[in-house]
């Protein structure tokens, strides 16, 4: 089997340059999460802050990593996969409870109890491989939100191969943190950056909006396909070069179907959304991506406040109604479909 070591990419590139503030733009850099967290604070109350407030958000997200992730053993959500129950904090349950509402919304092809099912393929780590068909079927049978209790703060899971994973929504949720606590340090205009995963607080200084290039999804450079402006809003893209190895000529990326138990193979190439909040648009986009192209752009029409851009593998470009007048194609490769 040929492995290939995976290499972050930010999917989406963000055109900065703005005029307006009083203060000159201040950022830092941190890794969690398993990728670069990025955040550039344009313009606030108090400049002479800005760097206790970068340091309290990369403090901020550390905390929810260590409460969450499944690579730290003695995570919140570690000794629950261990011991098959245990205590959420308030803030690690509203993360699973945001999950299971995409659960729910998407017929379990978004479900937090994929654990196991994630360890089984291990897409980007160091032991990725192939499982067996009979490998696939019997962890598949452990992959079910509905067995998953919740009773108050307590949670429990009813199969002792069942396993959390809560990794297709915590770095929306620590987006979401990061720009509570920028708010309250009076910050007004900055970017958030988690691997990706970007949040915008407002507009750029001047009042226009920021300019966001949706990646290329063939090109792991980082090439963009067209540009999107908008302000005060979390943009996250799921796609099939984020994570992947390949096998004899075949494409294994990380995002999995539950109902098959293989990559999901629905002709989608990326899919990015397009939402108020961070968590909502990191869940969904996975949600959406398994849900297909048709499915993620009715889900958009139905929502007010969401919005996606589907790439699928013939090269078109597919966008929901709210985002039409916001985005510009800006390359020949692909097609924008009216």
């Amino acid at each position: 089997m040929k492995k290939y070591t995976l290499i972050a990419v930010i999917n989406l590139l963000l055109f900065t340059s703005c005029t307006g503030s009083s203060m000159e733009p201040v950022s830092s850099s941190e890794i969690f999460l398993g990728t670069s967290c990025f955040i550039t604070i344009q313009d606030m109350k108090k400049p002479s802050e800005a760097h206790k407030a970068l340091d309290r958000s990369f403090a901020g997200i550390d905390d929810m990593e260590q409460r969450l992730s499944v690579n730290i053993p003695e995570s919140e959500i570690s000794r629950i996969n261990r011991d098959g129950r245990g205590v959420l904090s308030p803030d690690s349950l509203f993360v699973l409870e945001q999950s299971l509402i995409i659960a729910r919304e998407s017929d379990g092809l978004f479900d937090p109890t994929i654990g196991s099912l994630v360890s089984l393929w291990d897409i980007g780590g160091s032991e990725q491989r192939i499982p067996d068909p009979s490998e696939i079927e019997t962890v598949l049978e452990y992959v079910d939100f509905k067995s998953l209790s919740i009773d108050g703060n307590n949670v429990s899971l009813d199969h002792n191969q069942m396993k959390l994973d809560l990794g297709g929504i915590a770095k929306g949720h620590a987006a979401d943190l990061v720009k509570e606590e920028l708010l309250s340090s009076g910050v007004s205009s900055a970017i958030i950056n988690l691997g990706g995963n970007v949040h915008l607080i407002g507009s750029k200084p001047d009042g226009s909006l920021w300019r966001i290039g949706i990646q290329n999804p063939r090109d792991s450079r980082g090439e963009y396909i067209g540009i999107l402006s908008t302000a005060d809003k979390a943009v996250v893209t799921s796609g099939i070069y984020e994570r992947f190895f390949e096998e004899n000529g075949v494409h294994y990326h990380h995002i999995l179907d539950t109902r098959t138990g293989y990559p999901v193979n629905n002709g989608l190439l990326s899919l990015t959304v397009i939402a108020d909040d961070s968590i909502t648009a990191d869940g969904l986009s996975t949600a959406l991506f398994a849900m297909g192209r048709e499915a993620a752009l009715q889900y958009a029409s139905d929502h007010a406040g969401v919005d996606v851009i589907a790439i699928d593998e013939d090269d078109k470009v597919y966008l929901s109604e709210g985002i039409r007048k916001n985005f510009r194609m800006t390359g020949s490769e692909f097609h924008l479909v009216q």
